[in-house]
This record gives structure tokens, C-alpha cells and sequence, in this order.
């Protein structure tokens, strides 16, 4: 966990900002010991992966878009290149995060994390 982080989260002004790496390898300092990382053509979901908190005294409009299908977001059971949701006063969400494996390989794909002032429009 990077060190700038309290109580496990990770705040807007850190050197990290910007930056999402998941390493299913045996580079990671988490590694268990075993296994080789992902295997071909299956899907993986990570829930709860990210948590996403309102701290402002209004609430705020959250729309997650991916550049890939390969990376998907969802909150409920449906995954999607594109979520949103709007968070109230001090409420959060937990995002999973979906990697299809269907192109194997080092994956360098591109997401973006939008929040603004304001209850979500239904058109996205």
C-alpha cells in the first residue's frame, strides 16, 4: 500500500494520483508464491477494488469510463465499459474492476474517472 495513504485510502493530492496498476505477477510484493498470473481467455472480476466517497456538502455526479472492453466496471452483478452513479453527502461506493484476458499480454489499457458537481442525468 503506497505509503501516503491513511486508513487505506488513497488521497486526490498523492504522487500516485492519476494512476491505477494492477500486477498479477510475481513482481508484486503481494504475491502468495504460487501460480503464474491470468489465465487465457477468462474473466476475472475484482469487487470492491475501488471506494469512491463523497466528502463535499453537495452531492456529485461519478461516471467511470474504459478505453477497452478488456476492463470493465460495475457495482451490482452487470458489467460495463461505462457506469455512473451519484453520490450524496458523505455516501460511498465500491467499484469492482472486470479484466477479460481474451488478448494475453502485458495490458496497458486507459480508464477515466469523472466527477462533478450534481445529481447524474439518465443519459450518459
Amino acid at each position: 500500500m503506497p505509503t501516503d495513504t491513511i486508513g487505506g485510502i488513497l488521497y486526490y493530492n498523492s504522487p500516485y494520483e492519476h494512476n491505477l496498476t494492477v500486477d498479477i505477477t510475481e513482481n508484486n510484493p503481494n504475491y502468495p508464491g504460487y501460480g503464474k498470473g491470468l489465465s487465457a481467455n477468462t474473466v476475472y472480476r475484482f469487487d470492491d477494488m475501488l471506494t469512491i466517497t463523497n466528502s463535499n456538502n453537495f452531492p456529485v455526479c461519478v461516471v467511470l469510463h474504459s478505453q477497452s472492453d478488456l476492463v470493465k466496471f460495475y457495482t451490482d452483478r452487470e458489467s460495463l465499459q461505462a457506469i455512473r452513479f451519484t453520490l450524496r453527502v458523505n455516501e460511498s461506493m465500491s467499484v469492482g474492476v472486470e479484466l477479460s484476458t481474451a488478448e494475453l499480454g502485458l495490458m496497458e489499457e486507459n480508464y477515466s474517472v469523472h466527477i462533478t458537481e450534481g445529481e447524474c442525468s439518465e443519459i450518459l
